[in-house]
């Protein structure tokens, strides 16, 4: 019973945020194969959580910890990601060469005063919470190691389209900020 529980919850929290998120990208109408295996690999492995395929790689964590534990650092992960996508506003794009156009201008503000990269810090963060509440490590290692592939061979594409658009000003604020965390003073 406590395991349906736990899954209840966790589905509630992860189409709440897919809804949620898709506000962000509603300005973009175009539908991509990456969009679609997305989706289609978020289906899968829900399918497959909910009918307890994975079930025996359960770790053996103290449900209230599951609960309590996952849902603070969800709600963690879903501040940043929230708040990173708000402080980008027009800027963000999920496609890196519709991205920067002339108009718009490198965000230094929010999260991205101190990191370039919090939208991905975020999304490792949301994972976690994901892999505390569901104490599940295959359910929540496939998607940290599709994240991985796909983070480092993105990141080095859009610091390099961010310095020919931008040039010394991110060359400089680059200097000023971490990839994921902070820079210590």
């Amino acid at each position: 019973m406590n395991e349906l529980i736990i899954k209840i919850i966790t589905i509630a929290l992860g189409l709440a945020f897919f809804i949620y998120r898709s506000s962000f990208i509603r300005h973009y109408k175009k539908f991509t194969p990456r969009t679609l295996i997305k989706w289609v690999i978020l289906a899968i492995l829900t399918f497959f959580y909910i009918y307890g395929t994975f079930d025996y790689a359960l770790l053996n964590f103290n449900i209230y910890f599951r609960i309590i534990g996952g849902t603070i650092v969800l709600f963690l992960g879903f501040l940043l990601f929230f708040s990173s996508h708000k402080h980008l506003n027009i800027n963000w794009s999920p496609i890196i060469e519709k991205k920067f156009t002339k108009s718009r201008s490198l965000v230094q503000t929010g999260p991205y005063k101190y990191i370039r990269h919090p939208i991905y810090v975020a999304s490792m963060i949301l994972l976690l919470g994901f892999f505390i509440l569901t104490a599940n490590w295959l359910l929540v290692g496939i998607p940290v190691a599709i994240l991985i592939v796909f983070y480092l061979s993105k990141i080095p594409r859009e610091e390099k389209e961010l310095i020919r658009n931008f040039g010394k000003k991110y060359e400089e604020y680059k200097k000023r900020t971490g990839g994921f965390l902070p820079k210590l003073k």
